[in-house]
């Protein structure tokens, strides 16, 4: 049996322990680090495991020689710095996501991964769903034809993130809701549609709940982002994200829905994915319930972060999908800026 991938976490808040929910579910690894400023968010990784170190900097962790991987949970601005330092010191990288706060950032972790020959996968949590994994199945084996058009949002009625306040700091988070969550729903829609090259895109952005923002609070970034995204080939996507929005509760929440020349899939429904095929003359069609996978969510992407580094497979998301999805976001907030449509670069 090979030896367990040992893991170090940089950053312990919520999403860093679910990192290590996900390689505890996964096997072939071993978490034996972890960095956090915060006494209690290492404590509460220490206690997975009795063999886990603990620092208060991820430049210590770094450090450590006997780490072959690392978890990035860090705030956005953090991102590019700690990738570069990563896979400087030989260890592969799992970054969460967004990627970066610019196009300029993703290329730059890119360069780095590449110099130093590491795997650099992003945790694009969507594309790992159960759901999301039976509907890209379905899609690869021809069911909805072609597809050409993608609607995606996520649309929260009061869920602004609070935490330390850096989410609405766009020096620090590089946006709000666009960047935040909508780049979820971006990735997945533009992966379904079989990752075409972007071409424009042309967006509003809207700033208007400030006033739910904590005393002190730094907020100077969009709540809402409604998008249409054209690629090559004739594709296309429409796309909504909000922070806050006044809509019915019941409006709270993901929707996913690709169109293809001989049907759709439906991602999220309250009683899973669903296929629609041989539509007639009046708009009936066929509907199937998608098979969903045995595996799914982050012990799946952590299956996937093990098999690029053991097998050569190449990570999905990596650098390449990272930068052209930043550069798709970039495009975005230019558009929202001039309200011209903008090229993607």
């Amino acid at each position: 049996m090979a030896q367990a991938i040992r893991v170090g976490i940089l950053g312990a808040g919520r999403i860093g322990l679910k990192h290590v929910e996900g390689y505890q579910q996964a096997s072939g690894f071993s978490v034996v680090a972890v960095a956090d400023r915060i006494p209690s968010r290492r404590k509460a990784v220490m206690n997975t495991s009795q063999s886990v170190r603990e620092y208060k900097e991820a430049d210590e962790l770094l450090k450590d020689p006997s780490v072959d991987a690392v978890s990035i949970c860090l705030p956005n601005d953090q991102h590019l710095p700690v990738v570069q330092a990563a896979v400087k010191s030989g260890k592969h990288v799992l970054c969460e996501t967004p990627p970066a706060r610019d196009g300029a950032e993703a290329k730059k972790m890119a360069a780095a991964a590449s110099k130093a020959g590491r795997v650099l996968l992003f945790a694009a949590q969507r594309r790992f769903g159960a759901a999301e994994q039976a509907a890209a199945q379905a899609i690869e084996k021809g069911y909805i034809g072609e597809a050409y058009h993608a609607r995606v949002s996520w649309m929260r009625t009061r869920g602004i993130p609070q935490g330390t306040g850096w989410y609405t700091d766009k020096a620090k988070s590089g946006g709000g809701a666009m960047i935040d969550i909508g780049a979820q729903l971006l990735d997945l829609g533009w992966m379904l549609l079989g990752k075409p090259n972007p071409v424009s895109a042309s967006a509003i952005v809207h700033e208007r709940f400030r006033s739910l923002a904590a005393e002190g609070q730094t907020f100077d970034v969009e709540d809402a982002a409604f998008v249409l995204m054209r690629f090559e080939g004739g594709k296309s996507m429409e796309l909504s994200t909000s922070w806050a929005f006044n809509q019915a509760r019941h409006h709270h929440g993901t929707a996913c829905r690709i169109h293809g020349s001989e049907g759709m899939v439906e991602i999220y429904t309250s009683s899973g994915p669903k296929l629609y095929r041989q539509f007639d003359a009046d708009g009936a069609a066929k509907e199937s319930d998608l098979k969903l996978p045995k595996v799914a969510g982050y012990p799946a992407m952590m299956r996937h972060f093990r098999a690029a580094i053991r097998d050569g497979v190449a990570a999905s998301p990596g650098a390449e999908d990272a930068s052209s999805l930043m550069r798709m976001i970039d495009a975005i907030y230019k558009s929202g800026a001039t309200g011209k449509t903008v090229e993607v670069r």
